[in-house]
């Protein structure tokens, strides 16, 4: 759509002179100067131009015309506000000039004064509803304001007009995809690719809808021929992996992420995909790897720490566990990570740090039975079994989850204390 507005013509009267020779060296009129000014823009004299043109305006103030052919040239030169301030002159001698006023509206739309323009070209299809010309800039600045459902019904006036104009379903499509409507979108955009099958743009767009549509099968076809034409499309790529990893296909993901990690090997994010496909394949050592590569480029991502002491935990490698809890914990600390960390320190032994997590917690929440089970777990370890014994004991009277209270009388049996 940006193309049809760079392309858009401004209606000149130049040829209205075409056939006048001014008469040098005596005073010209209005008419002639207009005559000469349109010469000085077919020989490149844009300065002597510009001269006439005012010229022409100042003789004859009251003519239109003038100003619209002064409005053209500026328009011709890019110099839209100066274009806006004639073109509204001509308006205000003459209100029942449609073109102009359309003009006025492509000429805003140039300087980004979308709602100016908008009002002009939709006062021009109130008088003429299958103006083509003001139908497209609308669409384009519907777009632009991201009105996508005026943009898809203006769209669908044009598509009634001109349903061979195959651009329109794609820019209907991109208005679908933008609603997340990926059923319509995905419709339209496969009618474009009939006619257009080597757009690859396009051909990602609707892969993408596919995909979330969940026509997984289709997508990949799609996007195995985008990566045909371009092995290094980034998001396709990424598209294609998490497809793959989804239907279980985990080998293939792994080697799509491998790729992109190659194109953008400082991207955290696809360290730690490829790390959780990994640990589908349950190959916990490239998925550790990975992990620690995701956290050494993105130190304050909290799922990282999550996943690596989660890997960590699984291979009783509990101090490691626990400080990624640790680092989990200075960056959003929560009661739950408290409770794991204790449980982790108690593991490797370090009885005094877990019974400094469990305290905090009870100071927090006295009735807390987690904490107060885990704090007279390691009082126990500590030697002095009755009053650890007490601990749990309080703690299965407050848990109220059957499952704490198995694990409450599994941890009595283990002092060799049997639940009251």
């Amino acid at each position: 759509m940006q193309e049809l507005v760079s392309r858009v013509v401004f209606l000149v009267a130049f040829c209205c002179f075409s056939s006048f020779a001014p008469v040098m060296g005596s005073e010209m009129s209005a008419r002639e100067h207009a005559a000469h000014a349109v010469q000085m823009v077919n020989e490149g004299k844009d300065e002597e131009a510009l001269e006439d043109f005012n010229k022409a305006v100042e003789l004859e103030p009251k003519n239109p015309i003038h100003y619209r052919n002064r409005a053209a040239f500026f328009a011709r030169l890019k110099d839209w506000s100066k274009a806006i301030s004639d073109y509204t002159q001509v308006l205000e001698l003459d209100p029942a000039d449609k073109v102009t006023l359309l003009n006025r509206g492509a000429a805003y739309l140039q300087e980004r004064k979308l709602n100016e323009a908008l009002s002009d070209l939709n006062n021009v299809l109130l008088e003429d509803p299958e103006n083509d010309r003001a139908l497209r800039l609308d669409t384009y600045i519907y777009a632009v304001k991201k009105d996508f459902a005026d943009e898809i019904r203006v769209v669908n006036k044009l598509i009634s007009k001109n349903p061979g104009d195959i651009a329109l379903y794609k820019t209907r499509g991109e208005a679908y995809f933008a609603q997340q409507d990926w059923k319509d979108a995905t419709e339209d955009l496969s009618h474009f690719l009939d006619a257009k099958p080597q757009d690859i743009t396009v051909l990602s767009m609707r892969a993408s809808a596919l995909t979330s549509q969940g026509e997984g099968d289709k997508a990949l076809t799609d996007l195995n021929s985008l990566l045909e034409k371009n092995p290094d499309d980034m998001r396709a790529l990424l598209e294609r992996a998490q497809i793959n990893s989804g239907k279980g296909l985990t080998d293939a993901a792994i080697a799509d992420y491998s790729r992109a990690i190659e194109l953008k090997p400082e991207d955290s994010k696809l360290y730690s995909a490829r790390a959780f496909a990994n640990l589908k394949k349950d190959n916990r050592a490239s998925a550790l790897a990975d992990f620690s590569k995701a956290i050494e480029l993105n130190p304050k991502d909290e799922a990282l720490f999550a996943a690596r002491s989660y890997i960590y935990s699984t291979q009783q490698e509990w101090a490691k566990a626990a400080d990624d809890l640790t680092r989990l914990i200075s960056i959003k600390p929560s009661d739950d990570l408290y409770l794991r960390r204790a449980g982790y320190y108690v593991r490797c032994n370090r009885l005094k740090d877990a019974l400094s997590d469990y305290q905090s917690l009870l100071n927090k929440d006295p009735n807390n039975s987690r904490a107060l089970a885990g704090k007279g777990e390691v009082i126990a370890k500590t030697g002095d079994l009755r009053a650890g014994a007490e601990d749990l004991e309080k703690a299965l009277q407050l848990a109220s989850d059957p499952k704490d209270k198995q694990i409450i009388q599994n941890k009595l049996r283990e002092i060799g204390v049997g639940p009251l």
